[in-house]
């Protein structure tokens, strides 16, 4: 109550008094406020950008599940954006993130290159980058969680060499690679990975390369380039794809020009991704392997690691990804072939999640 334009609660009080409670009562009331400002922050949840370099593929559809059902466990926010396979676009959506003031960005990058002034970008706003799948070689990441793909690609080649060698076909094996979208990371290291293992193999004349062409991890052109080269010659033993979608496209090319696939007497094919396609691929025994990555758990571990490097200061392994110099959390890599289809998916897609590597 005020009376006569003097308080009350100050008329017995000495003037230093007045201002030492005057004092207390603003104390009180910025402590209120700021108790209340915390609740506020703690109630808004992370928000993370989720920038996907095509979700046209079912790779990448499993990989933002596994985005979706780590933003669940973990109280965040995932947006994904659709690059399309295009980095313009892909470099405008995360500049779009940047001044949307996201929380952290998850990378899944359309290209090495490309993407590399718009993680230097999100580096100068304080904005973390996890790269997933794939990589760039320029800016801060704080960790690219993935697959080995120059190993995956040695493993995919061993494979078909050892089916070859054991289907009876006279040498020199007449291969055919497909490769993925030139300039994507993946796409470098698998071609890295095949020629390590099949250079070899070429210079003592096992192995002859009847077409080395890409086919932008795309089943349309797979299905083209494969047409286009079997116009020109259908002796052909085996086929190797960067990854299933081209693959699968080259198994309707093959088919449709009266040949058969399989082992021991058809063409060889081995694809890459373990697409749910390809795996039934295997299980008819048209393929004879598919390399299964671990998508689910990159966009797990992805929000995972971003939700649990900002509340948590949590840090990567002293791993370094030698092809493009980030620090590493390796994902599950498992050769599929007619023996382990029905099982591989324990160790690709677990219904729980393995822990997280790092501290």
């Amino acid at each position: 109550m005020i009376s006569g334009g003097k308080s009350e609660i100050f008329e017995d009080q000495t003037p230093k008094e007045v201002m030492q409670m005057k004092f207390k009562l603003v104390v009180c009331l910025l402590l209120v406020l700021g108790l209340a400002m915390s609740i506020s922050m703690a109630q808004k949840p992370l928000r993370f950008a989720n920038l996907v370099s095509n979700m046209a593929n079912p790779f990448f559809v499993t990989m933002d599940e596994g985005s979706k059902a780590a933003a669940e466990r973990f109280g965040v926010d995932v947006v994904t954006f659709d690059a399309v396979r295009d980095p313009a676009l892909q470099t405008k959506q995360m500049e779009d993130a940047i001044a949307a003031k996201f929380d952290a960005i998850l990378l899944n990058p359309t290209d090495v290159e490309a993407l590399v002034p718009a993680v230097k970008k999100a580096n100068a706003a304080g904005i973390p980058v996890f790269s997933l799948d794939r990589d760039v070689i320029g800016g801060e990441r704080v960790v690219y969680i993935g697959t080995s793909n120059v190993a995956a690609a040695e493993l995919g080649a061993y494979t078909m060499l050892g089916y070859l060698a054991t289907s009876n076909k006279l040498r020199p094996w007449r291969v055919v690679i497909l490769e993925g979208i030139p300039g994507a990371s993946s796409a470098i290291e698998r071609e890295e990975g095949f020629k390590n293992i099949l250079n070899p193999f070429i210079e003592k004349g096992d192995v002859e390369i009847v077409a080395d062409l890409t086919a932008n991890f795309d089943r349309a052109q797979g299905l083209s380039v494969m047409e286009d080269i079997l116009a020109r010659t259908k002796d052909i033993d085996a086929v190797i794809c960067a990854n299933d979608e081209m693959c699968l496209g080259a198994l309707r090319a093959i088919e449709g020009a009266g040949l058969k696939a399989g082992f021991p007497d058809g063409i060889i094919m081995v694809g890459f991704d373990a697409i749910d396609d390809a795996v039934k691929a295997v299980e008819e025994g048209k393929f004879v392997a598919t390399i299964a990555q671990a998508p689910y758990i990159m966009g797990y571990w992805g929000v995972e690691a971003a939700y649990r490097y900002l509340t948590e200061g949590w840090e990567p392994p002293e791993v370094i990804y030698e092809p493009t110099g980030a620090r590493w959390v390796a994902t599950p890599v498992v050769v599929v072939i007619k023996e382990n289809v029905e099982t591989f998916a324990e160790i690709a897609k677990p219904a729980v999640p393995p822990p997280l590597p790092g501290k």
